[in-house]
C-alpha cells in the first residue's frame, strides 16, 4: 500500500492513463479525486474504484478555466484537507503543422497542456503544504517534450514548456517539501491516441500498428505502464527525485 492514507488529485482521470492512474492510486490506499471536463467519465472511474474496495469522488472540471479550478481546490479541501499527490495529466492533441495553425489553436493548446497544470499545482499548494511526509506533483509530457516532433511543432513546443516548468518548480517547491516531476509516454493504447497521430479513431489500430514499430520494443504502451511510473513518481520510492522528465517510451528518446 504505497499510497495509504494519502490524498491523490488527478485530472483527466476519466479514461486512458488518467483512469489506469487512478485506479492504481486506490489500490494502492490513496483516496483519490477523480477530475476530467467529462462528469459521466470522473464518475465511471470512481465507480471503477469503489466496486475495487477504494474511495474517490468525481470532480467535473474544465482544467483550462483557472477559475474552474480554484473552486476544485476549494472543495478537495472542505472534503479531505490536504493533498498529498497532485497528477496534472490534462492534456490534448494539437493540430499539425505551421501554415495550418490557429490563434485558436495555439490558445487552445497553450490552455488545456500548459496553463492547466500551472493553475492547478497554484491552487494546490496551500493543501499539498499540509502534506505531513511532503507532496508530490507529476506532469504528463511526452517523448515531444524531450525531442523533436515531427508533426506538430505546437505540440511539442507545449510539452517542452511542461518539462521546463517542471525543472523550475522543483527548485521552487522544494522548500515546501514538494517534489515535482514529469512522465514523458511514447505513444499509448488510449482513445486519444489517433488524435496525437492526426487520424481519426477509426484508424486506431493502424495506429497502433505503425507507431509501436518506432521503438525498441516494437509496441505501444498500454495505459497501466505508464501508470506504474506515475505511482512510483507519487511514492516514497522516489523520495529523492525530483526535476526529472522521465521517459516512459520503450527507448525512443534513446536512439
Amino acid at each position: 500500500m504505497r499510497l495509504e492514507d494519502k490524498i491523490a488529485v488527478v485530472t483527466a482521470g476519466g479514461s486512458g492513463i488518467g483512469r489506469a492512474t487512478s485506479a492504481l492510486f486506490a489500490a494502492e490506499g490513496a483516496t483519490v479525486a477523480v477530475v476530467d471536463i467529462d462528469a459521466e467519465a470522473a464518475a465511471g472511474t470512481v465507480a471503477e474504484i469503489e466496486g475495487a474496495g477504494g474511495k474517490a469522488s468525481a470532480h467535473a472540471v474544465d482544467c483550462a478555466d483557472s477559475a474552474a479550478l480554484a473552486a476544485l481546490f476549494e472543495d478537495v479541501d472542505q472534503r479531505y484537507g490536504r493533498v498529498d499527490v497532485l497528477f496534472n495529466h490534462a492534456g490534448i492533441p494539437n493540430a499539425h503543422g505551421v501554415a495550418e495553425i490557429t490563434e485558436e489553436d495555439w490558445s487552445k493548446a497553450i490552455g488545456v497542456n500548459l496553463k492547466s497544470g500551472f493553475f492547478a499545482t497554484k491552487f494546490a499548494l496551500p493543501l499539498m503544504t499540509r502534506s505531513g511526509d511532503g507532496a508530490s506533483v507529476i506532469f504528463t509530457a511526452s517523448t515531444a517534450g524531450l525531442v523533436a516532433s515531427a508533426t506538430s511543432p505546437l505540440y511539442a513546443m507545449t510539452k517542452h514548456g511542461v518539462v521546463g516548468m517542471v525543472k523550475s518548480m522543483s527548485q521552487v517547491l522544494a522548500a515546501d517539501g514538494i517534489r515535482v516531476n514529469a512522465v514523458c509516454p511514447g505513444p499509448v493504447e488510449t482513445p486519444m491516441l489517433p488524435g496525437f497521430m492526426g487520424r481519426g479513431p477509426e484508424e486506431a489500430a493502424w495506429v497502433a500498428e505503425h507507431y509501436g514499430g518506432d521503438n525498441a520494443l516494437k509496441r505501444v504502451a498500454q495505459p497501466r505502464e505508464i501508470a506504474t511510473a506515475v505511482l512510483f513518481l507519487a511514492s516514497d520510492a522516489s523520495s529523492y527525485i525530483t526535476g526529472v522528465p522521465l521517459p516512459v517510451d520503450a527507448g525512443f528518446v534513446a536512439k
